[in-house]
């Protein structure tokens, strides 16, 4: 199985309200995401595969904003976005993100009531 093949399976990504990256100091919103790559919208196009990135996911948890620093290899950056396969910017990287969709889902169904 090829590389792109690996890269491209959507099974497992989610996309989250509560949370987005900074590349370069610029937000970019993301497209989706799973627990080893994120997908960004809007990322410049000077990115090149196998370039390694430096960024920080930002995400929206209690009313606070936090940034974490990470990095990650560019798999791809076409008009489909900018996907980098990344480090975990934190040990329980998991478990924030299964805080994260908890808090993102239930704002939806408050915003909806």
């Amino acid at each position: 199985m090829s590389s792109d093949t690996l890269t491209s399976a959507p099974a497992g990504r989610v996309k989250l309200n509560n949370l987005y990256v900074m590349i370069d100091g610029r937000q970019h919103q993301i497209v989706n995401m799973n627990i080893v790559d994120v997908l960004v919208a809007g990322a410049p196009d000077w990115i090149a595969r196998r370039q390694k990135i430096e960024f920080s996911f930002v995400l929206s948890m209690d009313g606070k904003q936090r940034a974490l620093p990470t990095f990650g290899v560019v798999m791809r950056n076409d008009a489909s976005g900018l996907e980098i396969r990344y480090n975990a910017p934190a040990l329980r990287w998991r478990d924030i993100l299964a805080r994260l969709i908890a808090e993102d889902a239930r704002s939806a169904a408050n915003a909806k009531k």
